[in-house]
């Protein structure tokens, strides 16, 4: 295999980094990206890699939609089922009990501690890790509250993909970089060839054109009764959880509630075509698409916003709630700032936040 001045780190450079500390590092190609868009690559990957997920920005423009993210072949995946969380590798699960005052998130802290990345140049932020979802009902390992609601739906609180291989977008530079992160463990030689491997099993799907997409199978179902949308509530009962929520706000246990119900249809359509509807619907800055198909789940979403971001020990938090348009000048800030402030809604916000 040639592998002269086409990936990057080069053999020497990899060796080099490897005799150091870090024990992951990535080893990437770079290929122009004029004719591909991120749903045409997921599209091309998404048959034969199983567990994988797209991460994009549909509105672009700003430095958080500068990248596009397809994430294929995980070392591995970690779910919670109320307190029992399975690691699964490969062929390879491992189930168990959350000991006392564990929750999910040291067990992900746990996995990635034993990792010491390397830090290469004119790469994303974003190189790998942990990609998933948490559930609500994951609060309750970080607070105290009652467990009395029971789910209907077997769905894990929480699932993580450990990411090792990524087909990044660069809008801003019209590129398309496949990442592959190889483990060093021994032989440095071996895990970079392994690296370069899975580059090129990535690359050559990206070389065959799009696969035919059957109509039975993106579109709509055409079932009438299928495509009534159903609630977990009725109306009654959802009235009734509006004047009972008034009653905590009135006697002081609450200020603040947000009121949920859950609807459901039956559909023939893939659900990658129910994503880029979404996505055609309402591009935002922030849309995933999740396939965990070891649990016959894919998780679809669109945000306006992050919610916090954790670099180099800074948190940053932009919320949409609560907030205000920046003024044309000082004064103009200043008065925005006072009527903010002066808000009791707003100000509620700022305390859940």
């Amino acid at each position: 295999m040639d592998i002269k001045n086409v990936y990057t780190p080069s053999l020497n450079t990899f060796r080099d980094m490897a005799a150091g500390e870090p024990n992951l590092i990535p080893v990437y190609r770079v290929f122009a990206a004029d004719l591909e868009t991120p749903v045409s690559v997921y599209l091309k990957l998404m048959d034969e890699f199983r567990n994988s997920f797209l991460l994009e920005s549909v509105e672009g423009g700003e430095q958080v939609g500068r990248y596009s993210f397809v994430g294929v072949n995980p070392r591995g995946a970690i779910s919670l089922q109320e307190n029992m969380v399975t690691d699964k590798r490969g062929e390879q699960t491992e189930t168990r009990e959350l000991a006392d005052g564990e929750d999910i998130l040291d067990v992900i802290r746990a996995e990635m501690s034993r990792f010491r990345p390397a830090d290469l140049p004119d790469l994303p932020r974003f190189q790998g890790g942990a990609v998933g979802y948490l559930g609500y009902d994951v609060a309750r390992f970080f607070e105290k509250l009652p467990d009395t609601a029971v789910s209907p739906l077997n769905v894990p609180d929480a699932i993580f993909l450990l990411a090792d291989t990524l087909v990044v977008f660069d809008h801003a530079r019209h590129r398309l970089m496949i990442l592959s992160n190889a483990r060093v463990n021994g032989d440095v030689e071996a895990a970079y060839v392994e690296a370069i491997q899975m580059i090129e099993r990535v690359s050559e799907r990206l070389l065959r054109p799009l696969p035919a997409i059957p109509h039975t199978r993106w579109g709509a179902s055409p079932d009438k009764e299928g495509a009534i949308l159903a609630s977990n509530k009725t109306r009654a009962q959802y009235e009734a959880m509006v004047r009972q929520a008034k009653e905590y706000i009135a006697a002081g246990d609450i200020f603040q509630v947000v009121l949920s119900q859950r609807f459901s249809r039956r559909t023939t359509a893939h659900p990658f075509a129910v994503y880029r509807a979404l996505r055609m619907l309402n591009p935002s800055p922030y849309m995933f698409y999740f396939n965990f198909a070891d649990h016959d789940l894919q998780v679809i979403g669109a945000s306006p916003e992050i919610h916090v971001r954790l670099e180099d020990g800074i948190a940053t938090v932009r919320p949409i709630a609560g907030t205000r348009r920046r003024g044309q000048t000082p004064e103009e800030d200043k008065a925005l700032e006072e009527e903010l402030l002066a808000d009791p809604k707003e100000r509620a916000e700022h305390v859940m936040l």
